[in-house]
């Protein structure tokens, strides 16, 4: 979970030598170029070659689309399928850079491209999982889905949670409890503040 760069700080040299000095690290061109790129082939193989192998119609989808802290639209599709050993199995195929408009049409678009890519045909899939947000059901109708959609249940819970604390006497309650954690801090108040 560190930049490439990391590789190549004097701090990092210096410690990868005292761990052990007769190892030789690999430079930056190498992790981007040659190491991360083979294993990424060799992951999408194994998740393609298991794909390979189960019935299509069994395939179950999650997807969303969000906007990073750095002010970067994403779109992400995971697929959920059981194996012949009766295992369950998740993949991501994709955690993509989505700059295009975020309507139906668009979204639809791009989940039909990369579920292609995958050799996954639109109209096999047992379910899709989504949040509630219009215009993921607008994609979702869009690709003819809408008898296989299965609205997500901790965004409900989320949405159903965030509604009621906006009941004005929880409101007021909250409010009291605020003024109580600031005579008496602890960190079990955290998720009020």
């Amino acid at each position: 979970m560190q930049p490439y760069n990391l590789v190549d700080r004097k701090e990092f040299i210096n410690m990868v030598k005292v761990l052990n000095p007769r190892y030789s690290l690999p430079g930056r061109k190498h992790l981007t170029a040659t190491a991360v790129p083979k294993l990424y082939n060799e992951v999408r193989d194994k998740i393609r070659q298991e794909l390979s192998l189960i019935n299509k119609d069994t395939i179950s989808v999650t997807t969303d689309c969000w906007t990073s802290i750095a002010n970067t639209p994403y779109i992400t599709i995971t697929v959920h399928f059981i194996t012949s050993e009766w295992a369950l199995k998740s993949a991501c195929l994709a955690c993509a850079h989505f700059d295009d408009d975020h309507n139906g049409k668009n979204i639809a678009e791009v989940l039909r491209s990369i579920l292609n890519d995958w050799s996954i045909d639109v109209q096999n899939i047992m379910s899709i999982t989504t949040d509630n947000g219009h215009n993921i059901l607008k994609s979702i109708e869009e690709l003819n889905l809408e008898n296989a959609h299965i609205s997500c249940f901790a965004h409900n819970i989320n949405i159903g949670v965030n509604h009621s604390l906006d009941i004005p006497v929880l409101k007021r309650a909250i409010a009291r409890l605020k003024k109580l954690q600031n005579a008496c801090p602890t960190r079990w108040w955290s998720t009020l503040k």
